[in-house]
């Protein structure tokens, strides 16, 4: 059975687009290595990949029945020699054992839609997880404030000194502006804007996820 991976499904989604995967080290799936390059036709989401991937795969396992088949057929040279001294019925017979021996596959319908909703439901899981995650991370433009110090202080109450956390920035914010060329006032800092971005996308991701995903990672 043969390799089924995004080349595959990409051939199968959109005949004779152009389009390239590259070497991403950060990359969690093929996907995000993807570079679309075709003006006709328009990009396939990660999701229309993924259950095309199913399908393919599902008709592979599908099609073994064809190459074990085959594998137990004699050569050519070998049939045409058994129907010239033995008779066309007898190579039928011998033809039919092998046939019925591998009988013909189909895909099972619900069996295909219990495999889509799988891997869907798989991937939903994996986009919840990231977004949540990257929520997680701080926010460039308010920094992370905690305790940078203790100092010793003197309390009238007890008569003594005693120990006071101080507290402070433990990552400094980025400035929300920095200069740009032929812009008087400067330009919002762009590491902010996509940090901004990136939480809008992760934001949008979570409240799309269907409860019964996020019920199956907090549970």
């Amino acid at each position: 059975m043969k390799q089924v991976d995004i080349v595959n499904a990409l051939e199968a989604l959109k005949p004779g687009a152009i389009w390239s995967l590259v070497n991403n080290p950060t990359a969690t799936s093929d996907y995000e290595c993807l570079v679309w390059q075709d003006k006709t036709q328009t990009k396939p989401t990660e999701e229309e990949i993924e259950v095309k991937l199913v399908e393919l795969k599902y008709q592979e396992e599908v099609n073994v029945y064809q190459e074990k088949r085959k594998l137990e057929y004699p050569d050519w040279g070998d049939q045409l020699d058994q129907i010239y001294h033995s008779g066309i019925d007898v190579w039928k017979a011998d033809i039919k054992t092998i046939k019925d021996k591998y009988p013909k596959q189909t895909m099972d319908t619900e069996e295909l839609k219990k495999r889509k909703d799988a891997a869907i439901f798989k991937l939903q899981k994996r986009d919840y997880e990231k977004a949540v995650a990257r929520l997680a991370q701080h926010e460039l433009a308010n920094g992370v404030k905690g305790v940078i110090r203790t100092e010793s202080i003197w309390d009238d109450k007890s008569e003594s000194y005693i120990d006071r956390d101080v507290i402070g920035y433990v990552i400094e914010p980025l400035p929300l502006w920095v200069p740009a060329f032929g812009i008087e006032q400067g330009q919002r800092n762009p590491l902010i804007v996509q940090d901004e971005a990136e939480r809008d996308a992760a934001h949008e991701i979570i409240s799309k996820t269907p409860q019964s995903v996020i019920d199956s990672i907090n549970n």
